[in-house]
């Protein structure tokens, strides 16, 4: 006990640690998803006043096409101005409003003598970096394209949209907008609690706005979405994360909390150790005892099985011996009676038999030595004979190894698996039976595969229950312990077996036999 004490108060020095360390990681990723949550929140907010923006795009491009199809001259000339005006008002920062028919500027607005500069310009032969290219991108694409940012001549930093213009499916020119970035983030409106920094990028890394600096301290990412690419928004708080998480009254209080802990831990490990040594002497008495009526209870059960035999031969025997007797005297339906009893007889003779092999599984040895699959096969063959042929059953196999099992589970086993495809065959065609080998890792695997009704998955566990069968006893013959006993079997070889089905096809049970013995435990 003291020993056992003495561990524990040693041991919490490092459990306070472990805890502190634990809640300081649970404290820093509580931080990062709040912080998450607000980069996301101000990534929809920059992506709504982008979207603002390129809507205005949008609108234009609209104008444009509409009078470009009504081929009505100077009616785009006439109007541009009123409309230009219109959207510069509704959104602050257009820095300029163009229109390039057969992608040559035109029009443009405001008409001040930064943006005249461009009127003639042949957009699609732009000589500054990346202007043509956008241009060709919305042509090819037919939708709108982004420049990178890029510092303006009249001075700050500007957004250039292009959106291409199709008359008749034809290239008929462009239309452009200009946004100070300034601006757009402005309206934004980014909020961040005081002293958290942020930034925003392309995503060729292409500075937008805020601290760039930022993108060096694990910051929170937020994407946002444009017509052909994306930016990104970072966030982070003004010092290191884990810092900035273990700041505050928290960890003061876990400490406090841990002190406590400890106290009650120390007193509920000693009440713990006397409660478990008494628990333990109650548990192996109570093991013992178990143990004994689970034995006696199935050498009873086995005893039960065997005896029986006997009279159920007797009834047979004097049946059999009913029916030659007096059965001239019999009518039919007493004969009918004479031959359910027999029946009935047989099929418990079968599953008496059954119950004994499941109950004696468990006190014969595990097996030392190899077998050969063929020989267990075709030791089956012969006992199924009769029900081989009055079925019109085939059995073919490929290469079998021998695997660790004794040859008189093998057969058991392979009895049973056989048996069952042949139970459960196909009312449309006759039983066909393979097996075939394979290794897997360190396991021999036999796989016995039918064709015959199969069996829905629902039902895998279950039918390899003691008794459980899928149909009435009037619908299919034999004892419903056949794979309940295969299974015992395979656990008792150390192996295992599993069940692959499609209803209506047909199903493969394959078997796992270790590649080396063992004493039979799992």
């Amino acid at each position: 006990m003291a020993v056992t004490l003495a561990a524990v108060l040693i041991g919490w020095g490092t459990l306070s640690l472990w805890a502190i360390s634990l809640y300081g990681d649970y404290r820093e990723a509580q931080l990062r998803g709040q912080v998450a949550t607000l980069a996301a929140s101000s990534a929809n907010a920059v992506a709504n006043a982008l979207g603002q923006r390129l809507a205005l795009v949008r609108g234009l491009a609209a104008f444009v096409t509409v009078k470009a199809e009504e081929n009505t001259p100077g009616e785009i000339e006439k109007e541009f101005p009123a409309f230009a005006t219109a959207y510069a008002q509704q959104v602050p920062g257009i820095r300029n409003i163009s229109v390039a028919p057969d992608f040559v500027v035109r029009l443009v607005y405001p008409a001040d003598s930064g943006n005249l500069k461009v009127i003639g310009n042949n957009i699609l032969e732009d000589k500054r970096p990346g202007f043509a290219a956008v241009v060709k991108r919305a042509v090819e694409t037919r939708t709108m394209a982004v420049h990178e940012p890029v510092e303006l001549i009249q001075g700050g930093l500007g957004l250039l949209t292009r959106q291409a213009i199709f008359v008749q499916d034809q290239p008929w020119g462009a239309v452009g907008m200009v946004f100070m970035i300034p601006n757009l983030l402005e309206g934004s409106r980014i909020t961040l609690p005081t002293g958290y920094a942020w930034a925003v990028r392309t995503g060729r890394g292409t500075a937008v706005g805020g601290d760039q600096e930022v993108f060096k301290r694990s910051p929170a990412m937020a994407r946002i979405d444009l017509p052909d690419g994306s930016w990104e928004l970072a966030v982070a708080p003004p010092a290191l994360w884990r810092d900035t998480a273990e700041s505050g009254p928290e960890m003061a209080g876990l400490r406090v909390v841990l002190g406590v802990c400890g106290a009650l831990l120390v007193w509920l490990v000693w009440d713990l150790r006397r409660r478990r040594d008494r628990l333990e002497l109650l548990v192996e008495s109570r093991t013992i005892q178990l143990s004994d009526a689970n034995a006696e209870l199935e050498r009873f059960a086995f005893v039960v099985a065997h005896d029986l035999q006997e009279p159920l031969r007797s009834i047979i025997t004097f049946s059999q011996l009913v029916e030659r007797g007096v059965g001239e005297t019999l009518d039919d339906e007493h004969h009918q009676w004479l031959n359910q009893l027999m029946t009935a007889a047989r099929r418990m003779r079968s599953l008496l038999h059954d119950v004994q092999i499941y109950l004696g599984e468990s006190s014969i040895p595990a097996p030392r030595h190899v077998t050969a699959v063929n020989d267990a096969l075709a030791t089956c063959r012969r006992k199924l004979s009769a029900q081989i042929e009055a079925q019109g059953a085939t059995i073919s196999a490929g290469p079998l190894p021998h695997v660790w099992a004794d040859h008189h589970r093998l057969t058991e086993i392979l009895c049973a698996l056989v048996s069952n495809a042949m139970e459960y065959a196909s009312p449309e065609r006759p039983p066909v039976i393979t097996l075939t080998a394979r290794r897997d890792g360190a396991f021999d695997v036999i796989e016995v595969e039918d064709n015959g009704v199969g069996i829905d998955s629902a039902y895998f566990d279950r039918i390899f229950q003691v008794f459980q069968r899928l149909h009435a006893q009037s619908e299919r013959l034999g004892t419903g312990m056949g794979l309940s006993i295969a299974k015992k079997m395979m656990d008792r070889l150390g192996g295992r077996i599993t069940l692959r089905s499609t209803p209506g096809q047909g199903s493969i049970f394959s078997l796992y036999f270790p590649l080396s013995g063992n004493d039979g435990r799992r």
